[in-house]
């Protein structure tokens, strides 16, 4: 369409001083005429676009179009790039790469290097957060679904390990505790669940829209926080003095007892299903649960099993 066309070239020469005509006329699969009549409808449409002659000349934006600082700051514009750089990076969505152009096109060309120079100081990368390409199309899905306000069917491993098929009016995609999740209404279970991204498998899109309903993610992480619903365990972890590092980088320091062995001793609080013994067991005979006895007793048993393996 001629629209999608003229705001692509607008978004193209914000992020460039000049372009000559037979650059965008290959670029956009179009004669250099039509890239001539679409500068004028540019130009009437009330964004100024100027034209140098020469053979370095082309089209470009006047530069004091780009961006104005009553509005936002280069500050503004560098955190929004900085946001969008390391959110594009796990997801892979050509819309936020598009939307990532567009805010890059707001500062002026002087602004744009000062832009680089920051961006060498600061960088967030979540790709290693992102997944396989399998689980990146599966995730593709996920979000058409929520877009496009259709059910989506598939199959989803509890962190009990449980396999189920799943039927889900699927509301909001939301980064949380270092990982991607679909919060929606579960038909099976009937009523709002939480499901990670990473265990969803063979999703489809199905054809029947649904009415999204009235409570929110926030709403919902209110009722559901353990630390409100009583749903974490209280324990203490000794830690030998080899783990320190690690120990420090997970735990705040006001949670800690320092030993005259070297050992540390951590009081924390997590919620009780498969993340929290696989965290106390990732550090083998590094730690010893000292309470609760319950916690304690389960970790010796699944110990005595991992080693019943090597027997």
């Amino acid at each position: 369409m001629k629209i999608d066309r003229l705001l692509s070239i607008v978004v193209y020469l914000l992020n460039r001083e000049l372009a000559s005509a037979s650059v965008l006329a290959e670029r956009f699969g179009v004669s250099v005429r039509t890239i001539q009549r679409d500068m004028d409808a540019i130009n009437l449409a009330g964004i100024p676009v100027m034209s140098v002659q020469g053979p370095s000349g082309g089209y470009g934006i006047m530069d004091g179009f780009k961006l104005d600082r009553r509005l936002v700051s280069p500050d503004d514009l560098f955190y929004i790039v900085t946001a969008l750089g390391g959110i594009a990076g796990t997801l892979d969505d050509g819309h936020i790469a598009g939307a990532l152009e567009k805010v890059r096109g707001l500062l002026p060309r002087s602004g744009d290097e000062g832009l680089r120079r920051r961006e060498e100081r600061l960088h967030v990368d979540f790709s290693a957060l992102g997944g396989g390409p399998a689980q990146r199309d599966s995730f593709r899905v996920v979000q058409a679904a929520v877009e496009d306000g259709r059910l989506l069917e598939f199959e989803y491993t509890s962190n009990r390990l449980e396999s189920t098929r799943r039927v889900v009016e699927p509301m909001t995609v939301v980064f949380k505790w270092r990982a991607w999740y679909l919060f929606g209404y579960c038909r099976l279970r009937g009523d709002y669940r939480l499901f990670r991204a990473s265990r969803i498998r063979r999703p489809v899109i199905l054809p029947e829209r649904f009415a999204r309903r009235p409570k929110s993610f926030e709403e919902f992480s209110l009722e559901n926080d353990p630390a409100a619903t009583g749903g974490l365990v209280e324990m203490r972890l000794r830690f030998s003095p080899e783990m320190a590092p690690l120990v420090e980088e997970f735990h705040n320091e006001e949670g800690m007892e320092r030993r005259d062995d070297g050992s540390i001793v951590v009081r924390t609080a997590m919620p009780e299903d498969g993340w929290m013994y696989g965290y106390v067991l990732s550090y083998g005979h590094f730690v010893e649960v000292l309470e609760p006895e319950r916690l304690r007793a389960a970790v010796k048993d699944a110990a005595g099993k991992i080693r019943s393996l090597y027997e």
